[in-house]
């Protein structure tokens, strides 16, 4: 039970966004925990979407497997949508994949959707669709670490980018 104490530690994104639903975080970092080792294994995303079942159990679609830097779940006709997921895959030296990308925020933002990312430096990101910002959940190791990552090669991570400070951050 302690791994989902962060949740009600995690304060309220500043940037306006409306801080996510603490049932659907808790489901996003299970589903995403479950991942990361194949998602390492594999050296590609997997994603998938959060939402409600006919029972109104919020659930997790099966995940998809996509590519080493993208990946395209079929959007889910048996739930409600309400969030996306995906991993960010393998470390790599000569990609940046400890941040959301503009495309994760874009893609969220094109369905209205929240968005959470796990990165192979352990860390969980929320994207705010709507809002086009994204908020760290919770930092380094809180979910599992890709073998072979190096902190700080990607240099200062903050807790929260609005979408102009994402191109920043991401040099475009």
């Amino acid at each position: 039970m302690w791994r989902l104490l962060w949740v009600f530690l995690w304060p309220l994104p500043t940037s306006g966004a409306a801080a996510p639903d603490l049932a659907e975080v808790a489901l996003a970092e299970r589903t995403l925990y479950a991942l990361q080792a194949q998602s390492f294994a594999k050296r590609r995303e997997y994603c998938g979407y959060l939402g409600y079942d006919n029972d109104g159990e919020l659930v997790a679609s099966p995940a998809v497997a996509g590519t080493f830097a993208s990946c395209s779940a079929p959007f889910p006709t048996d739930i409600a949508v309400t969030a996306s997921y995906h991993t960010h895959g393998a470390f790599d030296d000569g990609y940046f994949n400890e941040l959301p990308s503009l495309i994760d925020v874009d893609g969220d933002a094109q369905f209205l959707l929240n968005g959470y990312v796990a990165t192979p430096g352990g860390r969980l990101w929320y994207v705010a669709g709507r809002e086009r910002s994204v908020h760290l959940i919770c930092g380094i190791g809180c979910l599992p670490i890709a073998p072979g990552f190096r902190k700080g090669l990607s240099g200062e991570i903050l807790d929260g980018y609005t979408y102009e400070d994402l191109q920043n951050a991401l040099g475009r």
